[in-house]
């Protein structure tokens, strides 16, 4: 692992400039990363448990409470219960955050595609290719950690 050394920090260093130019880059002001991430997972995958969206962030229920406390005040998810268990509540993007998130969505495609604009189309495939398995791994390493 020693001759990997410097790589890794090379590569930790892009991953935090990457990072910080995509959070200045939500266009919305308004959401915070969090906010935008569980909006985007109630976008792609349609209403969730308040439990799910808690497991799927790697957040207390607690946090996911707050998060959509705050979503629920900006009118962009709703929140309604359960109508074979009251114990469960469901959230789900209200029309205006289904709007919000279609504009916020072409809006981080085109700063992605602007972002791998150096690359050619293999190089890109090369490189999903292999964040996509480095993202496999840790997930993997996530779930066996919390099984364990």
């Amino acid at each position: 692992m020693g001759d990997r050394e410097p790589a890794i920090e090379r590569l930790d260093a892009i991953f935090t400039r990457i990072g910080r130019l995509a959070r200045r880059r939500i266009p919305d002001d308004t959401l915070t990363f969090g906010q935008f991430a569980v909006m985007r997972m109630l976008f792609r995958q349609g209403p969730q448990p308040m439990g799910a969206i808690a497991e799927n962030m790697g957040i207390s229920l607690a946090g996911a409470t707050g998060i959509i406390d705050r979503l629920v005040n900006q009118d962009v998810v709703e929140r309604t219960r359960s109508k074979e268990d009251r114990r469960v509540v469901w959230v789900d993007l209200s029309e205006e955050g289904r709007k919000r998130m279609m504009r916020l969505s072409q809006e981080r495609r085109q700063q992605m595609s602007a972002l791998l604009e150096p690359l050619d189309a293999s190089e890109v495939e090369t490189l999903v290719t292999l964040l996509g398995r480095v993202a496999d791994h840790a997930e993997r390493q996530q779930h066996a950690h919390q099984s364990g």
